[in-house]
C-alpha cells in the first residue's frame, strides 16, 4: 500500500507505514532573525520610516507572491465574523468525474501561494480545489489576537468548506500549521470526518504533546524563544519605521533565516525572496500571537476521528523545524497512515521538492476508502515497518 514516490531529481523517497510530524513553520525563526536584524541596523525616525514605506509587502497585490486566476473568489465569514479569503478552481468536467474537492490549508506564516505548484497540477489533472488565506495571514482579515488558535482554524476550515463544498468527497491536505487545523477540525466535527472526508494529507506537522518550538539553538534557547517572543514581536509590529526600515537593510539576513529554517538544499534567490515576502508579510503581532499556542499544541484527542480515513504524512528528511520524536507518536495514533520521507529537504517541501508532495498527494487520491481502507489499516497495524531513511 505504502509504495514509493520518485521525485523530480531521480531520487526516492522513503515511504512506510506510519506517522511522521513536528513544528512551529518557518516564520518564527526568520521573524526572530529580522528582530536582532533591527538592532544591528540601527534604523530609526524619519529614514526608517521612508525605507519602510518603499518596501512594505503587506499589500494584497504582494502577498500572494505567486499569482493563479481563480474560477471564483469568496469572502467567507468566519464563526466570529473575521472575514477569509477563499479561492475556488473548478476545471471543465469536474461536477461529473465523481472526484472529491481537495482542499489545501497552509502553514504558519505563509499563504495559500505556498501550494502554487500542487494547486496547478490538481487543476490539471480535472480536481476541483479550494485554496484560502488562514485567519491574520495573506489576504485575510485580521481577528482578535485571542482568537489565534488551533481550536479557530478548525472553526474556519469548517466555515470554508461550508460555503464552498455543502455536498460531497473532500480530501484535505495541510502543511504545517494547516495540518494541525485539520486535525482540529476532525476533533471537533468527528462525524462530518467519518462522512465526507475520504483523505487527510499531514505535512511538515504535529498534534503537539510536546514542546514545538525547535529552532535548532538547543532546548534552553528554544524554550526562552518560546517565552519572550510574544512580547517582543508584539512590541516590533507597534513600530512599523523601525521594522521596515531594518527590513529594507537586512534583505540578506532574510534570505539566510528562510535558507536554514525552510529549505534542506540551496534554493535560488528569487525564490528565497518570494518566501521572505510571505513570511514577513505577515504582521509580527501575529506571529507573536499564535507562538505559545503552537508551543503548547495538545490535539493528540482528536486523531481517533482520523483512524478510519485514509491519512497521507510527509516530512522532509532535514527539516530543522520539524524533529523525528513528532513522527513517532503520531504513528501511534494513526497507525494505517502512509509515510513519505523525501530525502535531503527542509520544512517548506511543497516548494523544495514540488514533484515528490504533488506524486504522494495524487497517490493518496488514488487509495481505497470504506471497507478496503479499514481492511488495509488491520493490515498495517501487523506490518512490519521498514526504516531505509
Amino acid at each position: 500500500m505504502a509504495g514509493r514516490v520518485k521525485d523530480p531529481n531521480g531520487t526516492e523517497p522513503t515511504s512506510r507505514h506510519a506517522g511522521h510530524a513536528a513544528a512551529t513553520g518557518v516564520g518564527l525563526a526568520a521573524a526572530l532573525v529580522g528582530g536582532a536584524a533591527i538592532a544591528g541596523a540601527g534604523l530609526a525616525g524619519r529614514t526608517a520610516a521612508r525605507r519602510s514605506r518603499a518596501h512594505a509587502v503587506t499589500a494584497p497585490d504582494k502577498v500572494h507572491v505567486f499569482p493563479f486566476e481563480a474560477d471564483k473568489i469568496l469572502a467567507v465569514p468566519a464563526s466570529d465574523g473575521v472575514v477569509l479569503h477563499v479561492e475556488v478552481d473548478e476545471p471543465k468536467g469536474w461536477a461529473d468525474s465523481g472526484r472529491p474537492t481537495v482542499v489545501l490549508v497552509h502553514g504558519f506564516v505563509l499563504n495559500l501561494s505556498s501550494w502554487i505548484h500542487q494547486r496547478r497540477e490538481l487543476v490539471d489533472a480535472g480536481y476541483r480545489v479550494v485554496s484560502y488565506d488562514q485567519r491574520n495571514h495573506g489576504r485575510s482579515e485580521y481577528g482578535d489576537l485571542a482568537s489565534c488558535v488551533i481550536d479557530q482554524l478548525g472553526q474556519d476550515l469548517r466555515a470554508v468548506i461550508d460555503a464552498t463544498t455543502p455536498e460531497g468527497d473532500l480530501v484535505l491536505v495541510g502543511h504545517s500549521m494547516g495540518g494541525m487545523t485539520i486535525m482540529s477540525f476532525a476533533g471537533r466535527y468527528p462525524q462530518l470526518t467519518r462522512d465526507r472526508v475520504v483523505g487527510a494529507a499531514l505535512i511538515a506537522t504535529s498534534a503537539g504533546g510536546d514542546s514545538l518550538v525547535q529552532l535548532g539553538l538547543g532546548q534552553r534557547f528554544d524554550r526562552i524563544i518560546a517565552a519572550i517572543g510574544p512580547g517582543v514581536l508584539a512590541n516590533l509590529s507597534n513600530r512599523d519605521g523601525l521594522w521596515g526600515g531594518a527590513r529594507a537593510a537586512g534583505r540578506g539576513i532574510e534570505s539566510w533565516a528562510v535558507q536554514k529554517y525552510a529549505f534542506g538544499t540551496e534554493m535560488p534567490k528569487d525564490l528565497l525572496r518570494q518566501v521572505a515576502t510571505m513570511v514577513f508579510g505577515t504582521r509580527l503581532d501575529a506571529i507573536g500571537a499564535f507562538l505559545p499556542e503552537l508551543d503548547t499544541l495538545d490535539i493528540r484527542d482528536a486523531l481517533p476521528a482520523l483512524v478510519e480515513t485514509p491519512v497521507l504524512i510527509v516530512a522532509g528528511s532535514r527539516d530543522v523545524l520539524t524533529p523525528p520524536a513528532h513522527s513517532d507518536r503520531l504513528a501511534e495514533a494513526l497507525p494505517a497512515a502512509e509515510l513519505v520521507v523525501v530525502p535531503g529537504v527542509g520544512h517548506v517541501l511543497q516548494l523544495e521538492r514540488p514533484g515528490a508532495v504533488t506524486d504522494a498527494i495524487f497517490g493518496l487520491l488514488e487509495r481505497p476508502h470504506g471497507e478496503d481502507a479499514a481492511r488495509d489499516a488491520k493490515r498495517a497495524k501487523g506490518a512490519v515497518r521498514e526504516d531505509t531513511a
